[in-house]
């Protein structure tokens, strides 16, 4: 059902965002940034401080002041980072099969759930910036045009699905709402785990059992293992 899309790596968006800039200090402001996604995971944002930030990125706390102008300009930084990179792995690659939406909707269940975008810590920054109020503009001033283009673009494949299969007594804003309402709830699941305990096949599939609930026959089934029966006693 899926096709290998080709999607950035996290050094390739690092460097894309260095504006140019030499790789060692490209590497050396990515490095900050990761300890800084790190630090909001544990700490939030109120509590997450330029001490710790670098505590955890192990470099020393004169260097941050040739990267970011103050904290907030930092913890701004992390979830930009973040932001780029749902955009770049998730939309990018969804949009460009819009018009194979079983395919579409498919890759973007697989995307959204990945370990690379959705780690604990990095689903915890973003509900982290949601739910403190202190926080919560510069949410909406970074993440929220992004947050409607994802909306939309699951709108645009619903109506097309419902085109193409001619299930036209289907309100697609309603399926599409559905469909992102179980992608957040095993978002917020996952924000509470740690990564070895998180069975990503299975969040995958619950995913996938609501599409195919709604388009009976577009979604497969995942084959499941057969279970091995005890060989019977003799006599």
């Amino acid at each position: 059902m899926s096709r290998r899309v080709s999607i950035p790596s996290s050094a390739a968006l690092a460097a894309a965002s260095g504006d140019g800039a030499r790789p060692g200090r490209v590497r050396a402001r990515q490095r900050l940034i990761e300890a800084c996604i790190s630090a909001l995971h544990i700490y939030g944002p109120s509590r997450t401080t330029v001490s710790r930030v670098v505590a955890l990125a192990g470099l020393s706390p004169g260097i941050v002041r040739f990267y970011f102008k103050s904290k907030a300009a930092m913890l701004v930084a992390a979830l930009e980072y973040l932001a780029s990179e749902f955009e770049q792995r998730v939309l990018k690659p969804v949009a460009a099969l819009k018009h194979s939406p079983v395919v579409a909707l498919g890759l973007l269940v697989e995307l959204y759930l990945d370990p690379e975008i959705a780690s604990p810590r990095k689903v915890s920054v973003w509900y982290s910036f949601w739910g403190e109020a202190s926080s919560r503009q510069e949410y909406l001033e970074i993440c929220g045009q992004k947050d409607e283009d994802f909306a939309a673009l699951v709108r645009e494949l619903t109506r097309e699905l419902i085109a193409q299969t001619g299930t036209t007594h289907l309100d697609a804003d309603a399926v599409a709402l559905g469909l992102i309402g179980v992608l957040e709830v095993l978002w917020q699941g996952i924000a509470f785990q740690n990564e070895q305990n998180i069975e990503r096949r299975a969040l995958v599939a619950r995913a996938l059992a609501y599409l195919r609930s709604v388009f009976p026959g577009q979604f497969p089934a995942p084959v499941r293992e057969r279970t091995r029966r005890p060989p019977r006693r003799a006599g």
